[in-house]
């Protein structure tokens, strides 16, 4: 992880270079900050131009992050998710699931990071859980 969705680039870099009004920075748009941000599933891959298909079944919901991560210092990379124990969901579905991908979003759905994960598909057997544990994830830029 992590790959940047194509819009928070261009917020990024407009942001950040006189493309506003005389040569001043543009303004950012920040994303929803009303509740935690959210770690979604997905079962195709994601792209930066593109979501991958919000995965779907018994036990697949969006978890909504109440714990804070560490915070980038220096250009370090910010690890999450800072819940001790991690995440995990539990697959109640009735059948296999097959996870492409995780995608980082605000509450209101607005996507910030994904990654699809290596050797994906990663399929989970219905009444198995799959699990990212504590900080497991890191997403920087360079």
């Amino acid at each position: 992880m992590a790959a940047i969705d194509q819009t928070m680039v261009s917020n990024i870099l407009n942001a950040t270079l006189p493309c506003g009004t005389t040569g001043k920075p543009a303004a950012f748009t920040a994303l929803s900050s009303t509740a935690g941000m959210k770690l979604r599933l997905t079962s195709t891959d994601s792209t930066a131009s593109a979501a991958g298909t919000t995965l779907t079944g018994t036990g697949s919901a969006d978890i909504t992050l109440t714990t804070s991560s560490t915070a980038s210092s220096a250009g370090s990379a910010v690890t999450l998710p800072g819940v001790s124990g991690g995440v995990s969901w539990t697959n109640g579905s009735g059948g296999n699931w097959t996870i492409h991908s995780l995608e980082i979003q605000d509450n209101a759905n607005t996507r910030a990071w994904f990654g699809n994960f290596t050797g994906d598909p990663v399929t989970v057997a219905n009444g198995n859980t799959f699990a990212i544990a504590q900080n497991a994830v890191s997403v920087s830029l360079s």
